[in-house]
């Protein structure tokens, strides 16, 4: 895979502008893992990979010991995106970044990196449709969920809602939809000019 087809796919399945953008969030995603290796494995992946990519990677300090959290936490503040961003990107950059290095380099990278951080990098197989890399599925917001929730909003129960839920009832805010309503709450308790009589209580 070139250099513009790595940051075509990127760009592509991580919703982003264009090749700068994915240029941009392939080197950061590279840095923050570049940290976490020692400096033998830095620059084996560095000779593995374009030299626009390389050339940033070869300046990180290396030898860094954190994890994963840690590592979605780096990637989002040197993008500036929000944390479920910063993952969701982080698994589109390793995974295409897998299919991107030589074997070798790739059995390195992986022996390198803790068991989390090493199943990032884990290439398709031949024919397999692209998929999100999602550590833990039990993760529920939007930006950290994928197709297949286990808990759909098509799904969604009305008896698990609060007591008092307006989702328990069968036509929610009857009495004031335009649709259903009888008028405002003056019409239905008759106390509009139109219906009032003469002789007021108080004139």
């Amino acid at each position: 895979m070139t250099h513009d087809e790595l940051l075509s796919h990127v760009a592509e399945h991580a919703g982003l502008p264009g090749l700068e953008a994915a240029e941009r969030t392939v080197r950061a995603v590279l840095e923050v893992i570049g940290e976490r290796l020692a400096w033998p494995v830095v620059q084996s992946l560095a000779e593995d990979l374009p030299e626009p990519l390389a050339a940033g990677l070869r300046g990180v300090t290396p030898h860094q010991v954190f994890n994963l959290a840690e590592l979605h936490a780096r990637v989002a503040s040197r993008l500036e995106v929000r944390l479920g961003l910063a993952m969701e990107y982080t698994g589109v950059v390793c995974q295409f970044l897998a299919e991107t290095l030589s074997p070798g380099t790739l059995h390195q990278l992986r022996e390198a990196l803790p068991e989390p951080m090493s199943a990032l990098f884990t290439p398709r197989e031949p024919g397999e449709p692209f998929e999100y890399v999602h550590l833990d599925p039990g993760r529920r917001t939007l930006a950290e969920g994928r197709p297949g929730s286990q808990h759909p909003v098509s799904e969604f129960h009305a008896d698990t809602a609060h007591t008092h839920s307006v989702a328990r009832e069968d036509n929610p805010h009857e009495d004031t939809k335009l649709s259903s309503s009888s008028g405002l709450t003056q019409e239905r308790e008759q106390e509009t000019l139109a219906a009032g009589h003469p002789g007021p209580n108080h004139s």
